[in-house]
């Protein structure tokens, strides 16, 4: 068995090429043993290092606030034996700045970096002069936080010259957070933009911050808490409308009411601008109680269906009413009341009351207190008075002229003091 055995051996190294594989075998194992455990050295660089600014205590306590350090990385090369470069990481190095005692003002610094050993592990060398970066420029100030509405500056282009385009924003406002400096410099902050369009469309449109003058200006201290917003585009067909007001409280017969503008151009929903009845949008009502004898302008808004929008720049619209031919008198009449005197008991202030007539002269040279009927209106104002209670309020007047002075109208609105109690 042993002469077997040793047969076997002779005979395996007996082969050139079985030699040769186990020569390089044990070669490659010293190679690797010499290399892992010597002394000789390589170098390796750490990435994504975070760098250490703080500012000084006297800052902190003035309020200052530091900008443009967060996330700041550095890169730095290392030399040591391969076994120790294997194991070092980013955690094995601190990156300080250096002068941050300095930044003691608003202002901006620019500061030089190092690097050192940090941990337990000290069996390799910094290469300073491979830092990167060497500097880094951070800024200092206060703390400002401002809202601002968004100023729409997107112009739409369209090929039919009939429609109109509309931009609609997502959001109407945008607050913005950061150096006091900085945020002071903005005058106003924007969706700047040209879009063709020839439907209804949405866009997502950034937010600039422009100056005074109406430029860019680039913050990158300055946050915002929404950094874009959606516009909506809706192309619109045009029309032209004409103004009318109502009137209240007015004479059988009276001069026209002059409107300026007489006509607007609206943009709307097709189905809404079909619904104006005769192409005519009033605007509001004319309450002859409150025009005198005399020239009377009033300007009323510009009020439109929903959805439709005035393109032609105006937003209000002038009445006026040329009432100077007209006279004035001043009629002493009695007040009388139509509640149920079996249920209340009336005190009236004065039975009397001092009423103002305008109309054409040769009506108010003959307009008496006959010609007028004075109602104390009570209407809701009892609702919530009980049996055998008592108030006192101020009642409206309800007046009427006499039919023969139907061309006259009461000028002003009137009131009386009276107690009254339920029975």
């Amino acid at each position: 068995m042993k002469k077997n055995n040793k047969s076997l051996l002779s005979r395996f190294f007996s082969h050139n090429i079985t030699l040769l594989v186990l020569a390089f075998i044990l070669a490659f194992v010293a190679w690797f043993f010499i290399t892992m455990t010597g002394e000789s050295e390589d170098t390796k660089t750490i990435t994504d290092i975070p760098i250490t600014i703080e500012l000084p205590d006297t800052a902190v306590d003035d309020g200052l606030v530091l900008y443009g350090a967060d996330d700041l990385k550095a890169s730095v090369e290392v030399k040591a034996n391969r076994a120790m470069l294997g194991t070092l990481t980013a955690s094995d190095i601190q990156v300080t700045a250096n002068q941050s005692s300095s930044m003691i003002s608003v202002g901006s610094y620019t500061l030089s970096l190092s690097a050192r050993q940090t941990g337990v592990k000290t069996n390799y060398t910094i290469v300073k002069e491979k830092l990167s970066p060497s500097t880094v420029t951070v800024y200092v100030d206060k703390e400002k936080q401002e809202e601002f509405t968004i100023d729409n500056q997107i112009t739409v282009q369209l090929d039919d010259s009939n429609h109109y385009a509309s931009v609609a924003l997502s959001k109407s406002k945008v607050v913005v957070s950061g150096p006091e400096t900085h945020v002071n410099q903005i005058a106003s902050i924007a969706v700047v933009d040209t879009i063709s369009a020839d439907t209804q469309k949405t866009v997502n449109e950034d937010l600039v911050f422009l100056d005074e003058n109406g430029d860019k200006l680039y913050l990158p201290y300055v946050k915002t808490d929404l950094g874009t917003v959606d516009a909506t585009i809706s192309v619109l067909p045009i029309s032209e409308v004409s103004l009318t007001v109502d009137v209240a409280n007015a004479p059988s017969d009276y001069p026209d009411i002059i409107l300026s503008p007489a006509k607007v151009k609206i943009a709307g929903p097709q189905d809404t601008l079909d619904a104006i009845e005769d192409n005519t949008v009033t605007i509001g009502t004319m309450d002859f109680t409150k025009l005198k004898n005399e020239g009377n302008r009033q300007k009323f808004d510009i009020t439109l269906p929903q959805g439709c929008k005035v393109i032609s720049g105006e937003t209000t619209a002038t009445a006026s009413i040329d009432l100077s031919y007209c006279y004035s008198t001043t009629v002493t009449a009695k007040v009388s009341s139509k509640l149920d005197s079996s249920k209340y008991t009336v005190e009236f202030a004065t039975n009397n009351a001092e009423i103002t007539v305008n109309g054409p002269e040769e009506l108010i040279n003959t307009v008496t207190a006959s010609d007028l009927t004075v109602t104390a209106d009570f209407a809701g104002l009892l609702d919530d008075l009980k049996s055998g209670s008592a108030v006192s309020l101020s009642v409206p007047l309800k007046i009427t002229l006499a039919s023969d002075y139907s061309e006259c109208w009461i000028y002003g609105s009137y009131t009386l003091n009276a107690n009254v109690t339920m029975k």
